[in-house]
């Protein structure tokens, strides 16, 4: 296991009890942004969109990554959605963007969430869990603040609300200087 990377132990959990359990501690607690050491670059992203289009995180270089892991089934994830849109509206003229990673569901399941709950931004399909794998999700959701320069630099296990005046705070800290929202 890399330095600095999430684990909640080496006992293999459930996702969806870990995702209550997240819920019940999200609710009680304040957003608690972790603070990443940012000398590796984050794991490469290479999925599909809903559409089917290749999307690669490395094609966002130069812009602030907000890079999200979720699941439909997972209700704090699905509350944390509208402020994810509201915080990709807020910087919206800024160097920024937000990736959601659907863990392993379906494409017609991730569709209809979306009816209920429209979002802008790009969802892309985590099939088979190995990115998940990869950047060692244990928590659903759980978000990583990637710098311009392809580095993580802060890290959320659990839910927040992401429009919260401290988080905007924080993510605009990350924005090239003289890039901020309009």
């Amino acid at each position: 296991m890399t330095a600095g990377h999430l684990s909640i132990g080496s006992i293999a959990r459930p996702w969806v009890v870990v995702c209550l359990l997240t819920a019940q501690a999200a609710a009680s607690a304040e957003p608690d942004l972790k603070t990443w050491n940012g000398a590796n670059p984050a794991p490469p992203i290479e999925l599909k969109t809903l559409d089917g289009q290749p999307f690669r995180l490395e094609q966002l270089r130069g812009k602030v990554v907000l890079v999200n892991f979720w699941a439909t089934w997972c209700e704090p994830c699905v509350e944390e959605m509208p402020s994810m849109q509201k915080l990709r509206q807020r910087l919206a003229g800024a160097p920024f963007e937000i990736v959601a990673v659907n863990h392993q569901e379906g494409e017609a399941r991730i569709r209809s969430f979306l009816k209920k709950v429209p979002l802008d931004f790009p969802i892309v399909r985590d099939t088979d869990g190995d990115v998940t794998r990869v950047w060692q999700t244990r928590i659903f959701p759980s978000s990583y603040l990637v710098d311009a320069e392809g580095k993580i630099r802060y890290v959320m296990a659990g839910a927040t609300d992401w429009s919260a005046p401290a988080t905007v705070k924080t993510v605009e800290s990350l924005l090239p200087h003289g890039q901020q929202a309009r």
